[in-house]
């Protein structure tokens, strides 16, 4: 039931994001509804898998967290570079951090088992990249409209989600030992992060949208 909740909520984020982008051509906004619906496909087959057939989904996240890197680094990369010059060297440590997990733990463990050091370091790693983020638009002189400035709400749920994923990671394995029927209440814990991440990303959309609108009527 969860599952499918998760899906429901991708699922919106993604017509959200054919609505509201569909005007704007920029390469982040085609790739964000490319990911969105790589997301929704994932989930539903990772689903099924699990669910459906008891089969072990575990490589097929390990192929989406590859996506899941390289679109968020260049996400926070077409959001730093509006800020400083630095932000290729900026959002090149996420995938260097990334590249050089992933390799070790198929190495350790081949490819069967889901990868959990990496996306669990890559959470870390994008924590820091969002805070460096806001620590550069706080410097910024010329005050943001909230209700336009998409960037700033498109990283304010990557912050929140993976920082929510670093406590989470952290604690599950030692909550789950410990009090193993913790785990329903786990699983609540990420559906609230997905809930979270994928509405402020809802809200993102629509404040591009105005933005292309009060472009057009300055003109």
């Amino acid at each position: 039931m969860i599952s499918v909740v998760n899906i429901i909520i991708e699922l919106s984020c993604l017509i959200t994001a054919i609505i509201f982008l569909k005007k704007d051509g920029s390469l982040f906004s085609i790739l964000t509804r490319g990911y969105l619906a790589i997301v929704v496909i994932i989930e539903t087959i990772g689903f099924s898998m699990s669910k459906g057939f008891h089969l072990n989904n575990a490589w097929l996240y390990n192929i989406f967290i590859i996506f899941e890197a390289a679109y968020i680094s260049y996400g926070l990369y077409a959001a730093l570079n509006k800020l400083t010059n630095k932000a290729l060297m900026i959002c090149s440590i996420p995938i260097i951090t990334f590249t050089i997990t992933y390799i070790i733990e198929i190495y350790n463990h081949g490819f069967l088992k889901f990868n959990s050091l990496t996306i669990n370091l890559e959470s870390v790693v994008f924590v820091v990249v969002c805070l460096v983020y806001f620590y550069l638009l706080i410097k910024q002189k010329d005050p943001i409209d909230l209700n336009t400035n998409a960037q700033f709400w498109w990283v304010s749920g990557v912050l929140f989600y993976y920082f929510g994923s670093t406590i989470y990671n952290l604690f599950i394995y030692f909550l789950y030992q410990d009090f193993p029927k913790s785990y329903t209440i786990l699983i609540y814990v990420m559906l609230i992060l997905n809930l979270l991440l994928y509405s402020i990303w809802i809200y993102s959309y629509i404040c591009n949208s105005r933005q292309r609108k009060l472009l057009l009527s300055s003109y």
